[in-house]
């Protein structure tokens, strides 16, 4: 019998909602996830080492599932993990991607917080601090980067652009979007306990189990970085908005 493997991966953006999405395609009963909801084998040089066969056995659950995924917000980290694409079309040229994004400098005030909240990471006194001194935070929001990235390795019909803004307007119209690309079963109307599975008060907790629970991470931009950071994004993200057809001003004032 041959190796159930994935068909689709929900690549990032970091903190765009992917674990809600993922979370609810766990509960569609065509649609599973792999085992390890973040696996990163085909970002992270020391798991991949470990081999396709080893990686394969988080999906031995997924017997007559017709959408099988996995939801790694490390592949959308190019910069970062530059193997990642070829590894992932070599094994898995015919998958489909997801790809969720979100108003770029809220989605880094959300990574800010959960990174404080991850065991092992440095403690940044503020998003200053944070952005000037972990580039990841910024380069997470480059969204034209990473879509022109892949659409270079998988045809673009096989690329799903999820707006974080729209799917907290209407998730059950965007869930069953999102199932109608994966074509599963549309019908499925999404459980609300699981769309906050990944709140900032799960990250309080983080915090405090870290020792960081009198932590109050402050999320203010002085005008200066927000100005910094914008200027970075800027032409980015303009691309990204005019490509699919949406108003430079679609996330307020930043562009």
């Amino acid at each position: 019998m041959n190796a159930i493997k994935p068909n689709f991966f929900i690549i990032g953006a970091a903190k765009a909602a992917t674990t809600s999405l993922s979370s609810l395609l766990r509960a569609h009963p065509q649609a599973a996830i792999s085992r390890v909801k973040e696996p990163h084998f085909f970002s992270y040089d020391q798991v991949y080492q470990f081999g396709w066969r080893k990686y394969l056995e988080l999906f031995s659950h997924c017997q007559n599932k017709k959408a099988i995924g996995d939801a790694s917000t490390s592949y959308s980290r190019i910069r970062y993990h530059p193997s990642t694409l070829a590894r992932l079309h070599g094994h898995v040229p015919e998958a489909k991607i997801i790809y969720m994004v979100r108003h770029p400098l809220k989605r880094i005030e959300s990574a800010f917080v959960e990174h404080l909240g991850t065991p092992g990471t440095n403690v940044f006194d503020s998003l200053k601090d944070a952005v000037q001194r972990q580039p990841r935070f910024v380069d997470s929001s480059r969204y034209w980067e990473v879509f022109d990235a892949y659409r270079q390795k998988f045809d673009e019909s096989r690329i799903k652009i999820v707006w974080f803004e729209d799917y907290v307007a209407n998730s059950t119209a965007v869930f069953q979007d999102v199932c109608r690309f994966l074509e599963i079963d549309d019908f499925v109307v999404p459980d609300p306990e699981r769309e906050h599975s990944n709140s900032r008060n799960n990250a309080s907790n983080r915090m405090a189990k870290r020792g960081l629970g009198d932590l109050k991470p402050n999320i203010t931009w002085d005008e200066n970085t927000r100005q910094w950071v914008v200027d970075q994004i800027r032409e980015d993200n303009c691309r990204f908005l005019t490509y699919f057809g949406r108003p430079k001003n679609f996330w307020g004032d930043l562009f």
